[in-house]
């Protein structure tokens, strides 16, 4: 397996699992079970990263080991974007960015349990978690955009080059988009037409 194919690969995992830390972090607020573990990085306080866990703390802790396997992947991520896409500028630096605000969110998930779940703290936790998927997706589309099939390609482009649609004037007629340039295989517009 080439370089490059790891990298998308990567990406594509890390994706997952930063969606996966997500809904599970969502999972622990909606239930209520924001301090089941009130100690961090340990649940307990009792220097065990194994706790046995039931209820809330199982809640708590699945997040923490889901969040743990996101900062192993982007660790990964970064790792292989040094190695094999130097020459792509754009991927090293979203793949170090990314590794950059997962740190972030470990550090300011501790500040979370810390501060007794502050609501700007949470919300600001969140908030970076969103921008992290963001830039996760932009990522791994960026990294698989040439084994995308050509159909998908197509569609975006059409999708992103659509014309206004056709709006009603308070005659009743509708207003047609302006005549352009033909585009290869398709005939030009023509007004009214």
């Amino acid at each position: 397996m080439r370089g490059h194919d790891l990298f998308r690969i990567a990406a594509l995992v890390t994706v997952v699992l930063c969606y996966t830390t997500i809904i599970l972090g969502g999972n622990v607020i909606t239930t209520d079970n924001g301090l089941a573990c009130p100690s961090w990085p340990t649940c307990f306080g009792n220097g065990n990263y194994l706790p046995s866990v039931s209820g809330g703390a199982a809640i708590e802790w699945s997040h923490r080991v889901s969040a743990f396997f996101l900062s192993v992947s982007s660790l990964v991520l970064s790792g292989l974007a040094l190695a094999y896409e130097r020459g792509r500028r754009v991927l090293l630096r979203l793949a170090v960015g990314a590794l950059a605000l997962v740190v972030t969110e470990a550090l300011l998930g501790g500040v979370v349990i810390h501060s007794s779940l502050d609501p700007g703290i949470v919300l600001l936790h969140l908030g970076i978690a969103t921008a992290l998927f963001g830039m996760l997706l932009v990522l791994a589309l960026l990294a698989n955009l040439k084994e995308m099939p050509r159909r998908w390609i197509d569609w975006a482009r059409r999708a992103a080059e659509e014309g206004p649609a056709a709006r009603v004037r308070s005659s009743g007629t509708a207003d047609r988009a302006p005549a352009g340039p033909a585009e290869p295989g398709r005939p030009a517009r023509v007004p009214g037409g």
